[in-house]
C-alpha cells in the first residue's frame, strides 16, 4: 500500500462514512453472492452504539476510513455450546470487521487484524475469538491465514456461522523465541 495507514477509535463524525464503508461492502458482498449482511444487520443504531461504547475502531488512509472493526468482550449466548480451546484469562472477541470496497485486496483487512491483536494484547487479553460466515471465503482465508483455529459452528440470524479462536500467549511465547 502507497498511503500510510492510521488506526484510531471512531468517533461520532465519523457515521456518514462508516455506513458508506457498511453499505458498500454489504453490496459488493450481494454481487457475490455472499449475503452475510442486509438493511437489517449491521444498521446505524448498532454503528452508533459501538462508538457510544467506544469500541469501533477504524483504519484511515489519505482517502479516508479503509477499514473498521468492533473489539471488545461481548460473546454471543450461542458461544457457550463451541469447543473453545482457551480458558485461561480474559477473551478478547472481534465483530463486524468490514474492508472498504475500493481497499479490498491491499492487505487492510489483515492490516486491521493485526492491529486488533496487537490492542488486545496490550491489555493482556490470553485470546480472541469471532465468528466468521462460511459463504464469505475472503474473511475465512483470512483468519486462517491470521492463525486463528476452528472451534465449531453456531446459528445466528443469517445461519451457520463458524467460529475461530487465536491465543496470543502462544504468539507472545513465539515472538520471545525469535
Amino acid at each position: 500500500m502507497d498511503h500510510k495507514l492510521i488506526f484510531r477509535r471512531a468517533e461520532p463524525e465519523d457515521l456518514p462514512c462508516l455506513l458508506d464503508l457498511y453499505l458498500g461492502s454489504i453490496e459488493l458482498m450481494r454481487f457475490q453472492g455472499i449475503d452475510q449482511w442486509d438493511d437489517v444487520y449491521p444498521s446505524e443504531d448498532v454503528l452508533m452504539q459501538d462508538i457510544a461504547n467506544r469500541e469501533l475502531y477504524v483504519l484511515e488512509d489519505d482517502d479516508g476510513l479503509a477499514a473498521s472493526i468492533v473489539l471488545n468482550e461481548d460473546q454471543e449466548p450461542q458461544y457457550r455450546y463451541v469447543d473453545w480451546q482457551y480458558h485461561t484469562g480474559p477473551v478478547g472477541v472481534i465483530h463486524r470487521l468490514c474492508v472498504d470496497a475500493g481497499h479490498q485486496g491491499k492487505g487492510c483487512g489483515k492490516k486491521i487484524a493485526r492491529m486488533a491483536e496487537e490492542y488486545f494484547r496490550e491489555k493482556d487479553y490470553a485470546a480472541i475469538r469471532l465468528d466468521a460466515f462460511p459463504k464469505n471465503e475472503p474473511a475465512i482465508r483470512l483468519y486462517r491465514s491470521l492463525g486463528y483455529e476452528f472451534c465449531g459452528r453456531i446459528l445466528l440470524r443469517k445461519g451457520v456461522f463458524h467460529c475461530f479462536e487465536k491465543s496470543l500467549a502462544v504468539e507472545l511465547q513465539e515472538e520471545q523465541l525469535l
